[in-house]
């Protein structure tokens, strides 16, 4: 929600240094194509996935656990018929309530476990996301610094238009030759494994679709 005062503080900075003559240099990046192209993302998404991968085993267990359960009460509840005696009818009553209470424990604990990871996941998720980040901030002033560049802006950067339901660049129009994306992608990927693409990486990660994310939660019964 701030890009649009941020934008124009910068465009304003930029006419106050033309005005003055002074010479002030300016280069662009693209923020979200540096983040979605490091290496180290593609390490931590692996990671994550793998994870994800576990949780999601857990929980199958855990639902088969519920569902195995469901489908002994319905036996039991098969079972009744008006001919039976009333200590055969006490006898079936008694074990469907053990059976329910079972159920009952069993869709509780798969109710907590989904809750009780899906917030870990998040947080590590989220945890992860900043460090990759604070990673790609550092590797833009690196580059802004022996470049001597005075500001930097994300020329990938969009503005929010509630009025008309989409977002607008923030920056319209930026020269090509102040795109210093590349250059700084170099110094991220400097350390990557020898062979590395992140074009054939990103089709790898998204081929199917998004990355998998956690179940949802089950629905109160």
């Amino acid at each position: 929600m701030k890009f649009p005062i941020i934008s124009t503080v910068v465009l304003t900075l930029c006419a106050f240094a033309a005005t003055a003559q002074a010479e002030l240099k300016v280069a662009s990046v693209n923020i979200t194509e540096l983040y979605a192209k490091f290496y180290k993302r593609f390490d931590t998404e692996n990671v994550l996935q793998k994870q994800l991968a576990d949780i999601k085993a857990d929980v199958k267990t855990r639902e088969d656990k519920l569902r195995k359960l469901q489908e002994e009460d319905k036996k039991i509840r098969d079972k009744y018929d008006s001919t039976l005696s009333d200590a055969a009818v006490a006898k079936l009553r008694d074990q469907h309530n053990a059976k329910m209470n079972e159920i009952k424990a069993a869709d509780q604990e798969l109710k907590d476990f989904v809750q009780r990871r899906s917030v870990a996941f998040r947080e590590l998720r989220n945890r992860e996301m900043r460090l990759l980040m604070e990673e790609v901030m550092g590797a833009i002033k690196t580059a802004a610094e022996e470049g001597g560049l005075d500001i930097v802006v994300d020329g990938g950067a969009i503005s929010p238009r509630q009025e008309i339901g989409i977002g607008t660049p923030v920056f319209p129009h930026l020269k090509k030759s102040f795109d210093i994306t590349p250059e700084v992608l170099g110094k991220l990927n400097a350390g990557a494994p020898e062979g590395f693409d992140p074009e054939a990486e990103l089709k790898r990660l998204y081929g199917s679709g998004a990355p998998a994310e956690m179940p949802a939660e089950p629905a109160a019964n």
